[in-house]
């Protein structure tokens, strides 16, 4: 539908909205003022069809901002995420069995054996050489 119906109608419709509030006005005793009232329903109209059009498009014109990546491009997110369990490991005030559970279902058998027990905080060497032990074999 192209700019001049729309107007058309909407024109039609502020005619139509002020007979009514006229008749509705002055059957109700009011004295509305013609011109003040037309005014009124002119604006109120034009107001509305102006908010309509801006809200017609569907789409933004713009392309929203890309999320920022958690981890820098190029690096495996993979070995990132074993890096902050090391990280929370060490820097947590009691240490939880995050980390052993994960080491007991990368390893064997001996392995889940020597790390059984309640959670402990295991130090950088212990982690180096169940890693090592599990990349071994």
């Amino acid at each position: 539908m192209n700019d001049e119906v729309r107007w058309r109608r909407r024109a039609g419709l502020a005619l139509g909205v002020y007979a009514v509030l006229e008749i509705g006005l002055t059957l109700a005793d009011f004295a509305p003022d013609a011109l003040r009232l037309a005014l009124l329903v002119a604006v109120c109209v034009a107001g509305a069809g102006l908010l309509r059009d801006s809200l017609d498009h569907a789409s933004t014109p713009w392309a929203p901002p890309p999320a920022p990546s958690i981890v820098p491009p190029g690096s495996d997110a993979r070995l990132a995420a074993y890096v902050r369990l090391i990280e929370n490991m060490q820097t947590a005030r009691t240490p939880d069995g995050t980390l052993r559970d994960r080491l007991v279902r990368l390893s064997d058998q001996q392995l889940a054996d020597q790390l059984a027990g309640p959670p402990r905080r295991l130090s950088l060497d212990e982690i180096d050489d169940y890693l090592r032990r599990i990349e071994e074999r």
